[in-house]
């Protein structure tokens, strides 16, 4: 399946969380991670998460059968910060790796 998992935690924890991520997920950007993971890995990294959350720590899981059944579309505004915001599709998720 595909997985797309962001968190919003105290600053001190964020790295607690980062690296726990990592061993599962692509680091996309901050506190956001997605990629390929099969179901077995999935709940051992929520049952992971459950050991390391504390009372205000919140996680967003997001899932997919597959990573080409998820549209992403990134919503920015302008250098200048006026006028409609900027939508733009991508597809970054579907392939199985980056070009340099």
């Amino acid at each position: 399946m595909y997985m797309l998992m962001t968190y919003d935690v105290e600053a001190k924890r964020t790295e607690k969380f980062k690296k726990l991520l990592r061993r599962y997920l692509n680091h996309d950007q901050y506190s956001v991670f997605s990629g390929d993971i099969t179901e077995a890995k999935a709940i051992e990294l929520r049952r992971a998460l459950s050991q390391l959350m504390i009372p205000g720590d919140r996680v967003t899981e997001v899932t997919s059968a597959n990573r080409h059944n998820v549209q992403v579309i990134h919503i920015s505004k302008n250098a200048s910060g006026k006028g409609e915001t900027q939508r733009q599709k991508s597809d970054e998720h579907r392939c199985d790796f980056g070009v340099l």
